[in-house]
């Protein structure tokens, strides 16, 4: 019986998640809106949550402090360790700086999705259902990715515990932040309930802002395929005016689509960019404590672990941002496609000159310089490598 009713605890799960006001972004403003960063309704919550991020905010930055302070190799490595973490400050603050602008884009890609769904348009929906499927998948996979992660990155230290020497008991920690009690029992384990919860509350911001990202590629990526199909459909034989009425209104969504993907790409490209830079050295450090680890399966088993997910996430990014580039380049084919060779010269020209409008390459960059795309995924994996080895050779 227990069995047989998962299948339905899942689904209910999962259609609580779901909100049809933002058909593909639903599940994920809901989990922002849980940990306090989209439009809290509770007033007493809110201030609580509001507390709550700061209290995290402030507990990551002891950590930067105190290494500042001290100047300690350890301290330093630590941090590098679990720079994924550490990102979450970074993405979560550039988020609540900017949320009306995200309010914005949302409340855009919503509406755009909602209309499209109400046409009920069978080439549009099954577009938009392919991809916001698929957003799901991704999505899902990666929370339950991000899960099993957490469980064995908070588990690890208590591994290392009882080792001893020269008489004195060292107990590892996760973040080196500041809290008011003691390195060492009783008050280790309350240090390391503080640093679980607020890692967690980190995790989270991370999680949720790198899906809603992808998610935001991934809707570029379809509005841009229902872009071509809009320009296939322009030319209607029987009215000469709605052919122009066609052509009139895929040109202004198609300038949409341009004004909103800068917009995005502003909104991440500074976040974008400060990933780009920790991760690639985080895989470094990474990868020596690999190489140093002996006879140790189980922490060999999580550290990589760790490193796969930091590649997955990375990938993802990448991955999605191509893909809108690549789509971005066959916008203009529709044109082609469409019956524009049996229509007057006058729409012929009005279909060429949508042609040439929409040849608009779709990039996306971390920061000034770096274009999200496979080839620049497979440079940082060989830059992350040549860390590798410069670290190997100075130690």
């Amino acid at each position: 019986m227990v069995s047989s009713n998962r299948p339905d605890c899942t689904t209910g799960l999962l259609k609580f998640l779901e909100d049809p006001r933002y058909p593909s972004v639903g599940p994920h403003l809901r989990f922002l809106g849980l940990i306090g960063l989209w439009r809290p309704k509770n007033s007493n919550f809110k201030r609580f949550k509001q507390f709550h991020f700061y209290v995290t905010i402030l507990f990551f930055c002891s950590q930067y402090v105190k290494c500042l302070i001290s100047m300690n190799s350890d301290s330093v490595m630590l941090i590098l360790k679990y720079a994924p973490f550490h990102l979450g400050i970074a993405k979560s603050c550039y988020f609540r700086k900017d949320c009306k602008e995200w309010e914005k884009f949302i409340d855009f890609m919503s509406s755009i999705e909602r209309k499209q769904l109400a046409k009920k348009d069978e080439e549009y929906e099954v577009i938009l259902k392919e991809y916001i499927k698929r957003s799901r998948r991704v999505t899902y996979f990666f929370w339950g990715l991000a899960f099993f992660s957490n469980f064995s990155i908070f588990s690890e230290p208590y591994q290392y515990n009882q080792i001893v020497e020269n008489g004195t008991s060292i107990y590892q920690h996760i973040f080196d932040g500041y809290t008011p009690f003691s390195w060492e029992p009783p008050g280790y384990y309350a240090s390391m309930a503080i640093e679980t919860v607020l890692g967690l509350t980190v995790s989270a911001y991370v999680i949720t802002w790198d899906t809603l990202v992808v998610t935001m590629m991934i809707f570029f990526a379809g509005q841009l395929k229902i872009t071509r199909l809009k320009c296939v459909q322009t030319i209607d034989l029987s009215s000469r005016s709605k052919s122009h009425e066609n052509i009139v209104k895929c040109h202004i969504f198609y300038k949409d689509l341009i004004k909103y993907q800068k917009k995005f790409n502003s909104l991440i490209s500074a976040s974008m960019f400060i990933y780009l830079v920790v991760i690639s050295v985080n895989l470094g450090v990474c990868i020596i404590q690999i190489a140093k680890i002996e006879d140790d399966l189980g922490t060999l088993i999580s550290s990589c672990e760790f490193v796969l997910a930091c590649l997955i996430q990375l990938l993802l990014f990448y991955w999605h941002a191509n893909e809108v580039t690549e789509e971005s380049k066959l916008v203009s084919y529709g044109t082609f496609e469409s019956d524009w060779v049996d229509s007057d010269k006058k729409l012929q020209k009005e279909v060429a000159l949508l042609g040439l409008t929409t040849t608009k390459i779709f990039v996306f960059k971390a920061g000034p310089f770096n274009v999200m795309s496979l080839a620049t995924f497979i440079s940082i994996l060989r830059g992350s490598y040549s860390f590798f080895t410069l670290l190997s050779e100075t130690n």
